[in-house]
């Protein structure tokens, strides 16, 4: 604002000075033209340009956020990319975009990585998702329990259908790289390695559908891209593919993927989505940060199925007096 006011109180003198004198002049509007200039380009919450590199998985959700983000604020201009987790981080490093949207904070080894370049990238928890195990609909699958999971992802697995014949089940995951394999072998496997069984075919979409035209496949996906009952992707496959629910270690009970399971936490394969930047307070990465952590991008997450990481308090009002009914 001082600059604005120094500017302007500059034109106002100029228009007294004498032609000789206007010359010498050139210089100080230069100046400050080139204040605005940098203004605009460094951008601000709610205006400029930015690169969002998002995981693969989060692909319905993260576009969605975009696509919104952009329409409410008209000066945004997003770059997006759908990629992988690890791709993700590297881009955040590698200065190659100024957020990220990730189902996972940074591990020890990538702090310390951009601790080395003085990035010190903050983050928002935004929502929580899961991963979802799915098969074709014909699949006599009724559902696993934690622990037949680790045999399934390590071993050849074999199950009975109801007239007892037996059936080997052959696993599909999303793609390489991506976050869902990244959980598997942390939090699943434990160092295991997947079995021979196990194959990637290379996008999610893919791996749908495939499972919508063969049986006796399962599946791992993020949940993400099933949790909008109203998306045409689960529409156009929820006759073709089913949701397998699962059983915690020590429970006999059998959950899906779903808000309330997420919220309970009796779900076995929960997680944190992060919107992730190492930008200053007051640059549009932050603007887009608080617009998905803030009511109207926690609203288009409770919309599409996720479980918003903020939701809003209802307030309600008890009167205890005794109604006057006539």
């Amino acid at each position: 604002m001082k600059n604005s006011i120094s500017c302007s109180w500059f034109f106002s003198y100029l228009a007294s000075w004498p032609p000789f004198c206007l010359a010498s002049s050139l210089f100080l509007l230069n100046s400050c033209s080139n204040y605005f200039k940098n203004d605009y380009k460094d951008n601000s919450p709610t205006s400029g340009q930015l690169r969002v590199y998002y995981d693969e998985g989060l692909h319905r959700h993260a576009k969605n956020q975009i696509f919104t983000f952009e329409s409410l604020y008209g000066e945004v201009d997003i770059t997006e990319a759908c990629t992988s987790e690890s791709e993700a981080i590297q881009a955040l490093y590698n200065d190659s975009c100024e957020a990220i949207m990730i189902s996972r904070t940074l591990n020890l080894s990538e702090k310390k990585a951009f601790e080395s370049k003085k990035y010190f990238p903050k983050y928002s928890p935004v929502a929580l998702s899961g991963i979802a195990l799915i098969t074709n609909s014909a699949t006599p699958l009724k559902g696993l329990k934690q622990e037949e999971i680790l045999k399934l992802l390590t071993q050849s697995y074999f199950f009975n259908d109801s007239l007892g014949n037996e059936i080997k089940l052959k696993v599909l995951l999303d793609k390489n790289n991506s976050s869902v394999i990244h959980y598997l072998t942390d939090s699943v496997l434990h160092a295991q390695k997947f079995s021979s069984d196990c194959n990637v075919i290379g996008s999610t979409l893919q791996t749908i559908n495939h499972v919508a035209k063969n049986k006796n496949t399962v599946a791992f996906i993020d949940f993400a891209w099933l949790s909008d009952v109203d998306d045409s992707i689960t529409r156009a496959n929820k006759d073709l593919i089913k949701l397998i629910p699962i059983t915690k270690t020590g429970s006999n009970e059998y959950v899906f993927p779903s808000q309330s399971s997420f919220k309970t936490g009796k779900y076995p394969f929960i997680r944190t989505v992060y919107v992730m930047r190492k930008t200053g307070d007051f640059t549009l990465a932050k603007g887009f940060e608080s617009f998905v952590a803030g009511p109207k991008g926690q609203l288009i997450f409770l919309k599409q199925g996720l479980l918003p990481s903020r939701q809003a308090e209802r307030m309600v009002e008890i009167k205890l007096e005794p109604m006057d009914v006539k």
